[in-house]
């Protein structure tokens, strides 16, 4: 069972079934980022979140079968995301070496990640956040502009 099941109703969903290319790794990122941002999320959780999506769709490109299915949930206090692909063998933290170029996406997902886990059948990888805090005007972020809070201080 996967956290999405568990909580209920989204409030807002992204899913997409991408093909298994690294080209789609950005794609699922900047993806992420958009739909956080019109949700009204904190720049650190938006960061946080599109680094786990990276990690586990570059694992499923790498060690998954198939197509690849990206969802994220946003749900009263909590982002979830999901990443699905057809190889049943569990993703599993390894134990990385310092010259090692990889191995490391999993401890950073249960670094960032307020949870995270693998479903019964092994083929979706899961990591939930609780999102801590929305922006104080909850609409999206425009670049350049600063806040009211913001305003009296000098600019750079």
């Amino acid at each position: 069972m996967s956290p999405t099941t568990v909580l209920g109703q989204a409030q807002c969903c992204l899913e997409a079934v991408i093909q298994p290319d690294r080209m789609r790794v950005a794609q699922a990122r900047h993806a992420t980022s958009a739909l956080l941002r019109l949700r009204g999320m904190s720049d650190p959780l938006i960061d946080d979140v599109q680094l786990v999506v990276s990690e586990l769709v570059t694992n499923a490109i790498e060690h998954g079968l198939g197509r690849i299915l990206v969802k994220i949930a946003e749900t009263e206090g909590t982002v979830t995301v999901e990443v699905t692909d057809c190889n049943p063998a569990p993703a599993q933290v390894r134990s990385a070496q310092s010259d090692d170029l990889g191995g490391r996406g999993l401890m950073i997902v249960a670094a960032l990640a307020d949870s995270w886990g693998v479903s019964e059948n092994g083929c979706t990888t899961w990591a939930v956040f609780l999102s801590r805090e929305r922006k104080q005007d909850e609409l999206p972020r425009i670049p350049g502009a600063r806040s009211a809070i913001a305003a009296s201080d000098p600019l750079p």
